[in-house]
């Protein structure tokens, strides 16, 4: 079957590197932000950002049965040269999405409004936390009316002007915190203002030039067809339950910390899940532009195709992780001393820790729930992945509420969890869905992931033992020199034949990218 979606190497491993780097600046201001907060003001101040930011996104769940499949379903039309189909759920869903926006406003501005009685927050910090809160809701109900005419940038990989974008917003916002901290005065509320200032300009933009990318995206009154919107909520309820499980997993624990620990440990486990949350963002920032091909793939019922990429896909995630993973859990102690001082945060090296710990035994995985979608079939993983967090929201519980356990606790449940739980529920399941035998995932996906983070990982322990890095300079020497064990085994024990030649291809994309050349495909 031809489509109008492009397979292709050098088009994902273009996009790829670009939102990379954008991510990459994005943790540089992280770390100076953070360290620079934490140094003006109190910590309950500073855990305001992390609680309200978990608190918004629970609330963003609310509309996800609406716009779970908006994209995934935008690309199918247009890799079937169907675009009356994609004026349809246009225009059939932005109706019902500007509802839902109305909706959630209100429910928003109630919340904000009655905060305190939900959260615990001390009373000279409450208007700051309404007018944080509004400010987060308004941008998201932006976000969402505007939402299905956003989609043509993904619909034609244009992954690179999107992280150019998102770079742009990037910039704004510091110069916006910039001013605001420097200028006027330090408070956390800033760094939301700058941040919902700089998001807002950047959504106007995305919709510009999709629109003009895609000119599809558009609504007519006479293209509503609400059979469309059955079809698409239908795959939506499902991505709820996954998005619901994502959001336990990465933005319950601020919350019940809220509740039930105190504000030391909401900023510990905040600072201690940064590592894990940015790798999450490093590793999110090469989806994007992986799934509209395999959408592509599936339509052209390319089944071999998906194999492929389930298991290099989980080599690659491997590589990826337990590159970054690894020296930050073993320099964990030193990263914290010389980031934020360790005496008043020593717990946020044990989090790092126990949030990092299972990658090993997860990101072979890691493309599973990208195949789902690109299948539209995520039923049975989004109950398994529910699952997995309920019970570890239950453990959560036990351990910070019952045993007082704190962050630790916190951290410490997800680490049992992935650890005694994931195996059973995910891994079997997994190899099913994709039709792909153990032996041939043992040796082609996990070996060969796991292999340079265990030869690098005997280096980095030596070199803790031996130098004490006690400076930035040494640690950075440390980690270095773990970094190019871990390549010389990548690359000559690791990577197969397709593995060197699409290394090929990426020193010559990024030298020599010119749109419109010929694409290699899979």
């Amino acid at each position: 079957m031809e489509t109008k979606i492009v397979i292709s190497k050098k088009l994902v491993l273009i996009n790829t590197f670009s939102g990379v780097a954008a991510r990459v600046i994005n943790v540089g201001i992280l770390l100076w932000l953070y360290q620079y907060l934490l140094k003006k003001i109190s910590v309950e101040e500073y855990s305001l950002y992390p609680v309200l930011m978990s608190s918004m996104l629970f609330l963003s769940l609310l509309p996800t049965v609406l716009i779970g499949g908006l994209s995934r379903y935008i690309v199918e039309a247009y890799a079937k040269g169907d675009e009356q189909r994609a004026i349809q759920i246009v225009s059939t869903m932005s109706v019902l999405l500007f509802g839902a926006g109305l909706l959630v406003l209100a429910i928003g501005l109630a919340f904000s409004w009655y905060i305190d009685f939900v959260l615990t927050i001390v009373p000279e910090l409450l208007w700051d936390a309404r007018i944080m809160m509004v400010l987060l809701i308004s941008a998201f109900v932006v976000q969402l009316v505007l939402s299905p005419f956003q989609a043509g940038l993904y619909v034609r990989q244009k992954f690179v002007l999107l992280n150019l974008i998102n770079l742009g917003q990037q910039l704004l916002k510091i110069t916006i915190l910039f001013f605001l901290l420097f200028c006027v005065s330090t408070r956390v509320l800033w760094v939301v203002v700058a941040t919902v200032s700089s998001n807002l300009c950047g959504i106007i933009l995305i919709v510009v030039m999709s629109q003009r990318l895609v000119p599809a995206l558009r609504y007519r009154r006479n293209a509503i067809r609400w059979p469309i919107a059955r079809e698409i909520t239908s795959f939506g309820g499902w991505s709820f339950i996954a998005r619901l499980s994502e959001i336990i997993r990465l933005n319950a624990d601020p919350i019940i910390l809220n509740k039930l620990a105190t504000p030391l440990d909401v900023t510990c486990f905040h600072l201690g899940s940064m590592p894990f949350r940015q790798i999450q963002g490093f590793l999110g920032a090469i989806w994007p532009a992986l799934l509209p091909q395999l959408t592509a793939m599936h339509a052209a019922e390319a089944k071999s195709r998906l194999q492929s990429a389930f298991l290099r896909g989980g080599r690659l995630g491997l590589w990826v992780a337990l590159f970054m993973s690894i020296p930050i859990m073993v320099y964990s102690h030193e990263f914290v001393e010389l980031w934020v001082g360790g005496d008043k945060f020593f717990k946020t090296g044990v989090i790092m820790i126990l949030l990092l710990a299972h990658y090993p035994i997860s990101y072979g995985f890691v493309m599973l729930s990208a195949i789902a979608i690109a299948k539209a079939n995520i039923r049975s993983l989004a109950l398994r992945v529910l699952l997995i967090q309920v019970i570890n929201l239950l453990l959560t519980f036990y351990l910070v509420g019952v045993r007082g356990m704190g962050a630790v606790g916190s951290a410490l449940s997800t680490f049992l969890v992935y650890v005694l739980i994931f195996p059973v529920a995910i891994m079997p399941f997994g190899l099913r869905f994709v039709d792909i035998r153990i032996t041939r995932w043992l040796r082609e996906t996990l070996w060969s992931g796991i292999l340079p983070g265990l030869a690098a990982a005997a280096g980095w322990i030596l070199l803790k033992f031996t130098i004490h890095p006690s400076s930035w300079l040494e640690l950075a020497g440390c980690a270095a020199c773990g970094l190019l064990v871990y390549l010389v085994v990548l690359r000559v024990f690791c990577m197969q034949p397709q593995d060197r030649n699409d290394l090929k291809r990426v020193k010559a994309a990024l030298l020599s990218y010119i749109p419109g050349t010929r694409q290699q495909s899979f």
